[in-house]
């Protein structure tokens, strides 16, 4: 079995971005952690703040240590400086983060946050080899060049590779999660099925409400369900071990997955 941990940097808090990580705990199981919100020192404050950040990125990493399969660490735009910091840090003995991965979108913020993060990245000794760019909102057939031209300018010059296959598509669905709380790797991973859970509420007469929103989440769910397949894809080409829907469900079980990982914020 595979262990690794892997660390995921939006550069936006776009629908996509935030969903990113948890599409791809979909296709590696172990563990999924946001360790927001860090804190690091301004010009009014004292080094107790990075200290803590320091403490709780501390117990976070070792948490995945002691995971059977490692997983994956979701760090927001707040926190980055904050997890950049502790990788500088801890570099020399972090074995297990053998992969970085820098989320970036079209918009021109996303891009110049996204290069930034990777300079410091850079900065803190990480190796090229390590980081990988994973492009969100991708419109259909364009290439990365003209839709991201500010990190594939950063990337060819700091000799990291842009894959054309490591791209998540522009997906409305992404946005109806969040808004309706759906868990995006439990219902990629078929062990949750609102399908089922509309056709029971109509039987048993719920109220219009609830079969309204379920619904929606339905049609979310067939979308999200459609680009399984890419997702996969995506995974793949970023070097993650995927592993099977049978070995996830197995993993995370309904009754547990909500329990065990509050770190899944979609749920």
């Amino acid at each position: 079995m595979t262990h690794l941990i892997v660390a995921h940097f939006q550069s936006s808090n776009s629908p996509a971005q935030t969903s990113a990580a948890h599409v791809l705990h979909a296709q590696t199981g172990g563990l999924l952690i946001n360790p927001g919100p860090l804190h690091m020192p301004g010009e009014q404050e004292s080094n107790s703040h990075f200290a803590a950040s320091e403490t709780a990125l501390q117990d976070h990493y070792c948490t995945l240590m002691t995971s059977r399969r490692g997983g994956i660490i979701d760090v927001s735009p707040e926190d980055r400086k904050a997890m950049i910091a502790f990788i500088q840090a801890r570099r020399p003995v972090l074995s297990e983060l053998k992969t970085i991965i820098v989320s970036t979108s079209p918009d021109t913020a996303s891009q110049q946050a996204a290069v930034e993060t990777l300079a410091e990245l850079s900065a803190a000794g990480v190796a090229a080899s390590c980081i990988r760019v994973l492009c969100t909102d991708a419109p259909a057939n364009a290439a990365l060049e003209e839709v991201y031209p500010l990190v594939a300018e950063y990337a060819r010059e700091a000799e990291i590779t842009l894959l054309p296959e490591a791209t998540l598509p522009a997906l409305s669905s992404f946005a109806k999660a969040q808004q309706f709380k759906m868990p995006i790797a439990p219902v990629l991973n078929r062990a949750v099925d609102f399908e089922t859970e509309l056709t029971a509420a109509r039987l048993n007469g719920a109220p219009e409400k609830i079969m309204h929103g379920l619904a929606h989440k339905v049609i979310a769910q067939r979308d999200l369900l459609d680009a399984a397949g890419a997702f996969k894809r995506v995974a793949e080409t970023l070097g993650l071990p995927c592993i099977s829907q049978d070995e996830w469900r197995a993993e995370f079980a309904p009754a547990t997955n909500r329990k065990r990982t509050r770190t899944t914020a979609l749920d």
